[in-house]
């Protein structure tokens, strides 16, 4: 990696945080009452050196890692408008003005995914539980972040007060202080590759350029993120890899015209936040995208910033060969890695303490409820619709669950199964669906946000994924009081069904089993109506104020961890 001069500083424009201003996409329709912005600090005018101490610097080789014991191989109910009393509901104590929390994101979108959708749910629960007001850092280029932004606040889904920023953004604020030399364009001459951007209110858009690789025109050989006026501030090259283009470099250019260069995103990204979040702040820093931010705490992030890492594991740790994830392999390779490792379920808990993490870093913390649990009507208790809410994607196992459908037809031929969300599989599903001739039976179906709705007509809810974290759409199911058939995967339904008189646990891949599973309660609707009363009581172990005892737990740990940590030294004693 090269490093040379890159200094960065805050700007004054919004969206960027700075001195005084500023299902799986299952329900986001919720409506809390607007509150008042809470006071907080978000950058420093200080300008801020990228170089040697200020680039990402490899970690030294010679370092040995500390382990964890792991081996490489080895319809809702509507939300409650909130308050924000001095110390929340819980009684926790509110930040300081210079203490921040920070939730590591993405993207931030209308119809977003599991996690997006958990972060979302999180900041109401910290700003009506806790007093908190968080802040939400996403990572990816996203010319309508904005428009989604607002969109999700005037419909009540994000708190009104929730500070927003972006990465790519903070390349325009960097422009217009005179802290980047603009690079010269790679576009060939004549050409007019088509741009990306989505101008606002606040500020100039930032524009993204695909030139086609000269070993490949199929694929992405260079992308430029500039001005419209020409002006390119990053690039970033690909090479050849393995079924298309990988990363092979970013680049910038600081005011003096020294050029810095990143090997990955995270370095990139980890740099940014360096050089533009405020130093003065304490930084709480909540990873939901763990390989993002993978880097954060070896980063010149950490040295420069007095703050705290929390590691939310949203999905199994390990791969079906035993493998670690590649995205949260860092977090069990390296103890240093995070202060916090928080964890959806206690299955997922027991595991981890099994192989070797600290009870002291783990925390278990599922997700909240939007709503209170009860008793979503069916318009007929003879109703035979199964649904599934769940994002098109593979792990979600929609070609499997036809399997079991198929199955259920033939002993229940009125039975009527919906799916909902969006993803890249749904043309295929369709087109699968209508060559089995069991269109009329089998309904595929987009976002729809009126979940409540799609509960009341629905009399049980089934979930085939292969692996889980925690599933919002079970745990929905539960809180409208539907019964759920569900593979008894790692991580999330064990949690939900075990025990509760809540629905039926199926072994993983039994297709039949399912399907009888299915056929049992479709024939016995009394049957289903008394898991209805279990599927309640078990919804109500996650309603916002237990959930919010938990992150109370939490925000007094990691409070105390940066106390003691004293004031901006670094997160880690070596990096």
């Amino acid at each position: 990696m090269k490093h040379v001069d890159m200094s960065a500083a805050p700007s004054s424009s919004p969206g960027k945080a700075k001195k005084s201003t500023h299902a799986d996409s299952l329900s986001q329709q919720a409506r809390p009452a607007p509150e008042e912005l809470a006071p907080g600090h978000g950058h420093s005018r200080e300008k801020q050196d990228l170089t040697r101490e200020g680039a990402l610097l490899p970690h030294p080789a010679a370092r040995a890692w500390r382990k964890w014991g792991l081996t490489r191989h080895a319809g809702q109910a509507p939300l409650q408008a909130s308050t924000t009393p001095a110390h929340g509901t819980t009684g926790v104590q509110r930040p300081s003005a210079t203490e921040r929390v920070l939730f590591l994101q993405e993207n931030l979108r209308q119809i977003g995914n599991g996690i997006e959708v958990a972060g979302i749910r999180r900041a109401h629960l910290f700003h009506g539980q806790l007093g908190i007001t968080p802040w939400i850092l996403t990572s990816n280029f996203s010319p309508r972040l904005r428009e989604n932004e607002a969109s999700l606040k005037d419909k009540g889904v994000l708190p009104s007060d929730t500070k927003v920023l972006n990465v790519y953004e903070w390349l325009v604020d960097m422009s217009d202080e005179g802290l980047l030399t603009p690079l010269a364009s790679s576009r060939p001459a004549g050409s007019s590759p088509a741009a990306k951007a989505r101008p606002t209110a606040a500020k100039p858009a930032l524009r993204k350029v695909s030139h086609p690789a000269a070993w490949d025109s199929t694929q992405t050989g260079c992308e430029e993120f500039g001005l419209a006026n020409g002006q390119v501030l990053m690039r970033k090259t690909f090479k050849p890899g393995r079924g298309g283009a990988d990363l092979q470099a970013i680049e910038m250019r600081d005011a003096q015209g020294r050029t810095t260069t990143y090997a990955t995103e995270s370095d990139f990204v980890c740099a940014m936040m360096a050089a533009n979040l405020e130093k003065d702040v304490t930084w709480h820093f909540l990873v939901d995208k763990n390989k993002m931010y993978r880097q954060l705490r070896r980063s010149v992030t950490s040295r420069r910033l007095h703050c705290t890492v929390s590691a939310f594991l949203h999905s199994t740790h390990r791969l079906p060969n035993g493998q670690l994830k590649t995205s949260y392999r860092h977090l069990f390779e390296d103890a240093d890695s995070c202060d916090s490792l928080i964890v959806a379920t206690e299955e997922q808990h027991r595991d981890l303490l099994e192989t070797g993490v600290p009870a002291a870093k783990l925390n278990v913390i599922p997700h909240a409820l939007p709503g209170v649990p009860e008793i979503v009507e069916s318009a007929s208790l003879q109703e035979k619709r199964v649904i599934y809410l769940a994002r098109y994607t593979a792990e979600k196992q929609h070609e499997l669950l036809f399997q079991v459908f198929e199955r259920v037809l033939k002993k229940v031929p009125d039975a009527q199964l919906h799916t909902h969300g969006v993803g890249p599989l749904q043309a295929a599903l369709q087109a699968r669906v209508d060559a089995s001739g069991l269109a009329g039976n089998i309904h595929i179906h987009g976002y729809s946000s009126d979940v409540a709705a799609l509960f009341r007509e629905s009399s049980l809810g089934v979930m085939p994924s292969s692996e889980e974290g925690f599933s919002l759409f079970g745990l929905e199911c539960l809180a409208h009081a539907r019964p759920l058939v569900a593979f008894s995967v790692k991580y999330g339904p064990k949690d939900l069904l075990e025990g509760r008189n809540a629905g039926i646990l199926i072994p993983p891949g039994q297709v039949s089993a399912m399907a009888d599973a299915i056929v049992a309660l479709l024939e016995d609707p009394e049957k289903a109506y008394d898991l209805r009363f279990g599927a309640l009581t078990s919804a109500e172990r996650f309603t916002a104020d237990k959930v919010a005892q938990r992150w109370s737990k939490w925000w007094t740990d990691v409070r105390e961890i940066a106390r003691h940590r004293g004031p901006h030294a670094p997160a880690s004693a070596s990096h």
